[in-house]
């Protein structure tokens, strides 16, 4: 197969061995960490006798087979036009996602769900209000909602004791339309997900609030509205 590579940048990592064909993954990691000892690696794998691919979160990069040249860009197959990179990418995000159990999650389930959206959600955040107030567009075409409580401050935050108060409760929706409205939650504490919920965030960059994640992998970061998301989804 051909591939294109667009590159962000080219990084220069230093030649000690120059037989290309016979470095394995363990020498590619180990030759990363030497470079790199406060990056953690999520996975490494050659791609083909060019290419090893480091995914670390979200990056990738290519280290070249020599192990000369660390990459970062995309990759796009060019008989097919497709990104390689993205693809790895929404990959990922998918098998983060899975981790995700629904109990953790509010969940508004139309009559007939033909997709779903996964939403990181803040109480504080107006725009994540705004997105909340076309729940009854997204779920009169069909789209699931789940959302992930996520307090994008941090848990030294009103927004963070609130959360925790609605989830504690018997009718989180209910609560969680008082929170959106700014008023005030009765205190209540129980176990609940909302620091799983802030690794969750970290392993998918979530660095606002909403973050919109499709099922396909998919991010939609910010708010916008209901029929953007249709377009999305139906793209």
């Amino acid at each position: 197969m051909r591939y294109f590579l667009i590159f962000s940048f080219i990084a220069l990592v230093s030649c000690t061995q120059n037989n290309t064909n016979s470095y394995t993954t363990e020498d590619a990691e180990e030759k990363f960490i030497k470079s790199y000892p406060d990056l953690k690696i999520d996975s490494i794998d050659k791609i083909n006798n060019s290419f090893f691919e480091i995914l670390i979160g979200e990056q990738i990069f290519y280290l070249t087979a020599d192990l000369n040249y660390l990459l970062a860009g995309n990759i796009i197959e060019i008989d097919s036009g497709i990104n390689l990179t993205q693809q790895k990418i929404e990959n990922f995000r998918i098998s983060v996602l899975q981790t995700l159990d629904k109990k953790d999650t509010i969940i508004y389930k139309p009559k007939k769900t033909d997709h779903i959206i996964t939403v990181f959600t803040d109480v504080s955040c107006p725009y994540c209000k705004k997105l909340h107030n076309e729940i009854p567009d997204l779920l009169e075409n069909n789209i699931e909602v789940r959302y992930v409580l996520f307090p994008r401050n941090g848990i030294d935050d009103d927004a963070y004791m609130s959360m925790v108060s609605l989830w504690c409760s018997e009718n989180k929706k209910d609560l969680l339309e008082i929170a959106f409205d700014g008023d005030f939650i009765d205190e209540a504490k129980c176990d609940n997900p909302l620091k799983q919920n802030l690794e969750l965030a970290y392993s998918l960059r979530v660095n606002g609030t909403p973050m919109i994640f499709t099922e396909t992998g998919k991010v939609i970061p910010g708010y916008v509205p209901y029929k953007q998301i249709l377009s999305t989804l139906n793209n």
